[in-house]
């Protein structure tokens, strides 16, 4: 992990704090895979760049983190539109809940 300092995402003009995680030739998901994080200034992840390690097929993807919402004490982005390899995705996380050990209770993400 290293810690690049304030740089533009990928997405636009903005800039953010860009923290980089890359994984070893001998481990990761993918050997060598790198991880781009784009930290705002409260914290929140606000875009990621993925850049997979092993070269067939080189995949590249940006996402975007948004629509925030708590459930419990997590705060989780449950919408992330974005690119892979140069064309449009978007992975949408739905019906998020927790439940606190020790309790019965299901906590709904708002």
């Amino acid at each position: 992990m290293t810690d690049e300092g304030m740089q533009k995402r990928p997405t636009g003009d903005a800039s953010a704090q860009r923290v980089v995680a890359k994984y070893p030739s001998g481990g990761g998901y993918q050997p060598g895979d790198t991880w781009d994080l784009y930290v705002g200034a409260d914290k929140r992840i606000e875009e990621i760049a993925y850049h997979r390690g092993a070269a067939n097929p080189p995949h590249f993807v940006t996402a975007i983190y948004t629509d925030y919402k708590k459930a419990g004490p997590l705060l989780i982005s449950t919408d992330h539109p974005g690119t892979l390899d140069g064309k449009p995705f978007r992975i949408t996380i739905t019906d998020v809940s927790v439940k606190l050990t020790g309790s019965d209770n299901w906590i709904n993400a708002q």
